[in-house]
């Protein structure tokens, strides 16, 4: 197999094609035809010089598929593999890729299993690929399976057709709804080469054909129609032919350096009118054309095949409405309760339920007695609507709306309409209930899948994306009725769940979701995610990897859809750092916590290490080093210790020293060093409450040389943009003096009643006295807080603040005078202060 034998064949091929076109480029048409004959078979050559597994299969798909191959256009190919071979074949399809680019092709490539496509047919480009897909050579078998699995998936002729027209109107908002542009783009723009493929494409999945022609057999086209849409992608190959002649490369839009040019080399030339004129006034008319066309043949197809559709003997589909094809449907086969919801789910199209079947549904609603949820049936239609790749949160939305949700279980009607007399929740507990569902949903829809990064990689490995839709269904079902609503919400779960059947281990999954829910997001905000204990102890609390994301995709929902600002950039970083942590520690089987001794160690040597790999003075770190407490390692991660100190080791004379970055975790963190005095981070809370920045966390910590390490994590902030925050932290610690004037007034939410809550316990691993104080936010808060602790001589060592709603839970780590943990004389005078200051 000889490189240099393939690469003179391609460029033979592509110099054969463009001097054909230079010489007659009427012979478009031919041309992109042979160009397509002619990577065919230097495709199936290679394949064969490669001896490629004859269980493989080649495919070319999209404009490929069908045969249309402009100069430069991208060969769009298609490997087909037996399920779960991917490692397997792995390592000869990327040799064989890779030639293919030193060959000199343009090779757009996916490799996939029938699973992998069954997983990716759900997405609207994919879906289009496959639908113009052809072998090329390969297994037969395989192919054939691939193809029969496209009309096998939950698209319909109806969803194909609005969701092409959805993509054909985003198409045209992105460029101006317009095909008048001075520089057009002759493939996307109105009346271009996509809009004719659009009506090919949906007429293709409504009729069966596979040629334009056909469309006139079929009486869609007229011959008159079918002339003009032919004359016009005729005239549009040629453009485009020309356009990647004279660019040497890919090239779509008709830019003023191309169009003299383009212009020459179909024949035009100079007469009254300049040839670019004529030429360009031709292009124009032709995308009129097309456009009118496109217009009418969508609008025949639409009235074809959304304004009346049967979907079986009970349900059909009028002017976009479901309904039901008699009265008595209801009565005579009361599981069509559930039944049309699923074909809501599955027909995306439908824009709701019609009057008639509505009024008869609420007449008939009483139907749906005790026993329902329990018969086989319902069951199964149920699970079914939930299995589905689209729709389930609008099916649940219109069931909840329409009463059958609450008719269905029994003990979401309970929560139908419960609102929640606080500051926290937004919405009634069914809508926040929908919104959870919603939010996981998103988690498995291509188009978000840049929204929550990680959620969305998580939910392409879940196999049974119902059993999160079920725990997010129950998760607060038992609100509103005294004790713990996650515990009587995890038995509702699993009865509920036992009598759809499910495996055991599905609903041991959902009901521990349901009485776990709350897990997560309180170890992710109020504990040390640095603390081996901490790590282990909710490790054991989810028992397994799989749990872990089941849980941590609820929580992220779950949060999300309690109310609008209650979700940022620092608790997204929280969690997902809580979610690593524990998948690690549980692929580790981590069972002791490594030697505190050996930890300090190792950071200062990679400390060290890093300092000399800088070229920096290795004994003046050595001198900050000594001066440093041991848990001042533990409780900073490495990246935060070679920040502090590359801010230390610069010489000057500022005996306060300021610095800010963006952390990680989303948030800014300033690093305030200085002498360690009395009230200094009442100061700096003051100020940056002043700034109006949001703190969020707090690592307070002095050195044996009496030095502060003040860090204050604050979310990010328009504010941040428009001043030095270093600077101005600087100047006004330097003239600051301790003022109870500066604590900001009180402000109380005179509706609510919310009784302060402060709670005091012992920390073991820093020997510390943790503080939790629970209050409605007030204006100031944190700076009274902090004075009352400069006023107690109370010393504070880290804090957690969090704002939830309009309630705060913040807790705080604390010491007396002596470092030592506070006495419960103290602790009643730290508790007295509090309640009456805020």
């Amino acid at each position: 197999m000889n490189l240099d034998d393939f690469k003179t064949r391609y460029q033979t091929l592509q110099q054969s094609l463009e001097t054909d076109f230079l010489k007659n480029s009427s012979l478009a048409e031919v041309l992109v035809r042979e160009r397509s004959d002619g990577i065919d078979a230097l495709l199936r050559d290679i394949w064969q010089a490669f001896r490629m597994n004859n269980k493989l299969s080649l495919v070319a798909v999209g404009g490929y598929g069908r045969s249309e191959l402009h100069l430069y256009s991208d060969i769009d190919m298609l490997i087909l593999i037996p399920n779960s071979s991917h490692d397997e074949y792995q390592e000869s399809i990327s040799q064989f890729l890779t030639f293919l680019w030193d060959v000199g092709l343009e090779v757009g490539h996916a490799t996939r299993d029938i699973n992998d496509c069954v997983v990716e047919i759900d997405d609207l480009s994919v879906v289009t690929n496959l639908l113009e897909s052809r072998l090329l050579i390969g297994k037969k078998s395989l192919f054939l399976k691939m193809k029969a699995m496209i009309k096998a998936s939950n698209w319909s002729s109806q969803s194909f057709l609005v969701e092409k027209q959805k993509e054909q109107h985003n198409r045209h908002l992105n460029y101006s709804n317009t095909a008048y542009n001075l520089e057009p783009n002759l493939k996307e723009s109105p009346g271009g080469l996509r809009d004719i493929q659009t009506v090919i494409w949906v007429a293709k999945w409504y009729f069966d054909v596979n040629l334009l022609s056909d469309l006139v057999e079929k009486s869609y086209l007229s011959e008159h129609e079918y002339n003009l849409l032919k004359q016009g992608q005729l005239f549009l190959w040629k453009v485009r032919f020309a356009l990647h002649v004279i660019a040497k490369r890919r090239e779509d839009r008709i830019a003023f350096q191309y169009q003299k040019e383009v212009a020459s080399v179909l024949g035009y030339v100079d007469t009254d009118t300049m040839a670019v004129e004529q030429f360009m006034k031709d292009y124009y008319q032709t995308v009129t054309k097309v456009s009118r066309l496109n217009d009418i043949l969508l609008q025949l197809l639409e009235d074809r095949v959304l304004h009346t559709q049967n979907l079986n003997e009970r349900f059909v589909i009028s002017y976009g409405y479901i309904q039901a094809t008699s009265d008595g449907v209801f009565k005579k086969e009361p599981s069509t309760f559930i039944e049309i919801f699923l074909l809501i789910a599955r027909h995306s199209y439908i824009r709701g339920i019609s009057a008639n079947t509505l009024r008869q549904m609420q007449l008939d609603i009483e139907l749906i007695d005790a026993n329902f949820y329990k018969k086989r049936q319902n069951n199964r239609l149920f699970i079914e609507l939930l299995q589905q790749k689209r729709g389930v949160n609008k099916a649940l939305k219109l069931m909840n709306r329409y009463g059958v949700l609450e008719h269905y279980i029994p003990a979401f009607g309970k929560i139908t309409g419960l609102m929640q007399y606080d500051l926290f929740h937004a919405y009634t507990v069914d809508q926040h209930t929908l919104f959870v569902i919603r939010n996981l949903r998103r988690f498995f829809v291509t188009d978000f899948s840049k929204e929550f990064e990680l959620c969305s990689d998580i939910a392409k490995a879940i196999k049974k994306p119902e059993l999160l839709f079920l725990a997010g269904l129950f998760h607060d079902i038992a609100k509103g009725r005294g004790g713990d609503h996650a515990k009587l919400g995890a038995e509702d779960a699993r009865n509920f769940c036992k009598h759809h059947q499910l495996q055991a281990n599905d609903v041991t999954l959902v009901a521990g979701l349901v009485e776990q829910h709350l897990l997560m997001s309180q170890i992710a905000q109020k504990q040390d995610l640095e603390d081996f204990e901490v790590i282990n102890a909710f490790s054991k609390a989810v028992g397994s990897v799989e749990f872990l994301e089941f849980l941590y995709l609820l929580t992220v929902a779950d949060i999300r859809a309690t109310r609008a600002d209650l979700w940022n950039g620092w608790k997204d970083a929280l969690l997902q750092k809580l979610f690593y942590k524990t998948k690690e520690h549980l692929l580790s089987g981590a069972v002791k916590p490594p030697s505190v001794e050996k930890q300090i160690q190792s950071i200062k040597q990679a400390v060290i290490n890093e300092v000399h790999k800088q070229g920096q003075d290795v004994g003046h770190l050595e001198e900050i080093l000594l001066v440093l407490p041991e848990d001042y390692f533990l409780r900073f991660e490495m990246e935060d210790i070679l920040w502090h100190l590359w801010l230390l080791m610069k010489p000057t004379d500022k005996s306060i020293r300021v610095s800010s970055r963006l952390s990680e975790n989303n948030v800014v963190d300033i690093f305030v060093y200085g002498d360690d005095s009395k009230g200094l981070f009442f100061k700096l809370v003051s100020i940056i409450e002043k700034l109006g920045l949001d703190i969020v966390d707090a690592k307070i910590l002095t050195t044996k040389d009496n030095k502060a390490y003040n860090t204050i994590s604050v979310l990010q902030d328009d504010i941040l943009a428009q001043i030095n925050i270093n600077q101005t932290i600087e100047d006004e610690l330097a003239q600051m003096s301790i003022d109870v004037k500066e604590v900001g007034a009180k402000y109380t939410h005179r509706h609510f009643d919310h009784k302060m809550q402060i709670v005091f316990s012992y920390n073991e691993k820093w020997n510390l006295t943790q503080v939790e104080i629970n209050v409605i936010d007030k204006q100031g808060l944190l700076s009274n807080i902090a004075y009352i602790f400069h006023q107690l001589n109370i010393h504070l060592v880290n804090a957690r603040i969090s704002t939830i709603g309009e309630r705060v839970e913040d807790i705080f780590f604390v010491s007396d005078s002596k470092k030592q943990p506070l006495s419960s004389t103290k602790e009643k005078q730290l508790k007295q202060a509090l309640e009456e200051k805020l």
